[in-house]
């Protein structure tokens, strides 16, 4: 049934976007075909990928996705969009956007359910997004946003700046009540011929709901407030939420620089993560993060348009010693004593997607069971010859597991699964074309995809799919 629904409102949607003159119009269809001996997907093909899971052994995915931008006025444009996947030619949908949205110059409001990705790093080879990447299901927002760079001046000296503020609901998931989700972010950069910096931070907050083990939480305006300057919780909070900032805060520091070349750019970056003040003010934990480096060609035809190489260090935690009150650590990314669930939307990480979601005999509810790794990713792509390009992810990482789980293991005599660290190996070759069927809007991928390690099981999938793709742009005279 919601699928029946999606698939007409999107009709409508495209009928709407005809009778008006429509500055931009942008319609897609892809279908992916896979094939699997075993009963699980691999890595690399099922992060990454908006929430949509593939699914095990033999399967099809098929998403439409519609949008267009429509000029009201000269500065002002009004957009929508949806998109609908159906596996398998069911009437099961899921819909990774359905939003709308309106702009006046540089500013933007939008509603709904929205791709939606925070950090400079590169995202088509990366590992992802320390803090919100493209691995699960966008979640529901309505947000206020300078999403480009604007030009402003300090003391003669030009600073570009951008940012954003968002309210969002999570899923129920583990909850008696849909805890809320409090997102915002700041960047600064400075250019000129040689170089561009950067430097931002993004602050994500979970809040009010009810939880089972400690019912409602607080979510009045005032509480809003509280989460927004990270302030003590009311005296109906939590003795904890009393002491410290209420809700659960997590983020990242993100910064880096660009080298301009005369063939290419460089781009080196770091995304630092911070669960409490202990990562976020202190930087107790300053060698934990996502540190890459990326070349990106400036000849898009070349065999090696693109390269990144990231490596993904979490070790150290503020400190292998639990939190007291004389000591920080056990930062235990993505996890939270109150909202037990962590940092996690329709059963997907929403962070990086290395951090690894189970249970065990510790926590028996699903939570982050591994986010103490040490991990080097590359990837790269481009193009083989005119006709053929091609892209690459290769995935090493050493994986411990979390401080807690370990120590409270060993305190039960029970045998931990990543006591020596686990061994993975995860990659992915894809091949594409659009000359297959002599269409510049119809490309066709060929990919292998596969597991071989002791964290996942080892596994081989092979994938085809198929993509058109469609736009248009009228532009509207006043």
């Amino acid at each position: 049934m919601i699928g029946k629904i999606s698939r007409v409102f999107i009709f409508q949607l495209f009928l709407i976007a005809n009778v008006i003159a429509q500055s931009s119009l942008n319609l897609g269809f892809k279908s992916e075909l896979s094939s699997s001996l075993e009963n699980t997907a691999p890595f690399w093909a099922s992060v990454n990928r908006w929430g949509i899971t593939i699914p095990n052994q033999n399967s099809m995915l098929n998403t439409i996705n519609f949008s267009s931008s429509i000029d009201i006025k000269k500065s002002v444009q009004l957009m929508f969009g949806v998109e609908n996947t159906i596996v398998n030619l069911g009437d099961d949908a899921i819909l990774p956007e359905l939003y709308i949205g309106a702009s006046y110059k540089w500013f933007k409001i939008m509603g709904g359910r929205k791709k939606t990705q925070l950090g400079e790093n590169y995202s088509s080879l990366s590992l992802g997004s320390m803090i919100v990447s493209s691995n699960a299901l966008p979640i529901p927002r309505v947000s206020f946003l300078i999403p480009e760079y604007q030009l402003i001046k300090v003391k003669n000296i030009p600073i570009k700046v951008k940012g954003g503020i968002s309210h969002g609901w999570l899923d129920k998931g583990l909850y008696l009540e849909t805890p809320l989700l409090h997102e915002k972010w700041l960047y600064l950069s400075y250019e000129n011929e040689k170089i561009s910096t950067y430097l931002g931070v993004v602050h994500e907050a979970i809040w009010g709901g009810a939880t089972t083990e400690f019912g409602p939480q607080p979510d009045s305006f005032k509480d809003f407030l509280r989460v927004f300057f990270l302030s003590s919780g009311p005296p109906v909070a939590t003795a904890h939420e009393k002491t410290n900032a209420l809700g659960n805060h997590l983020g990242m520091w993100d910064l880096g620089f660009w080298v301009k070349k005369a063939s290419h750019k460089l781009h080196f970056y770091l995304q630092h993560p911070f669960e409490d003040q202990s990562g976020a003010r202190w930087l107790l934990n300053y060698t934990d993060g996502l540190w890459g480096m990326a070349i990106h060609s400036k000849d898009q035809e070349a065999f090696f348009s693109d390269i990144v190489v990231e490596l993904l260090y979490t070790m150290d935690q503020s400190g292998s010693e639990e939190v007291s009150d004389s000591t920080y650590g056990w930062d235990d990314y993505y996890n939270n004593y109150l909202y037990r669930g962590g940092w996690v939307y329709k059963r997907k990480v929403i962070g990086n997607p290395m951090f690894t979601l189970g249970k065990n005999e510790i926590r028996d509810w699903p939570h982050i069971v591994n986010n103490r790794i040490i991990a080097i990713h590359t990837g790269f792509e481009g193009n083989i010859t005119s006709s053929f390009q091609y892209r690459t992810l290769f995935t090493y990482s050493k994986n411990y597991g979390t401080y807690h789980d370990k120590d409270r293991s060993r305190k039960r005599n029970i045998d931990y699964f990543f006591e020596d660290g686990l061994n993975q190996f995860s990659y992915r070759l894809d091949l594409k074309t659009n000359q297959l069927f002599n269409n510049n809007n119809l490309t066709t991928t060929a990919s292998i995809i596969g597991d071989s390690g002791e964290l996942f099981e080892n596994t081989k999938m092979f994938m085809i799919g198929i993509t058109w793709n469609f736009s248009t742009f009228n532009p509207i005279t006043n």
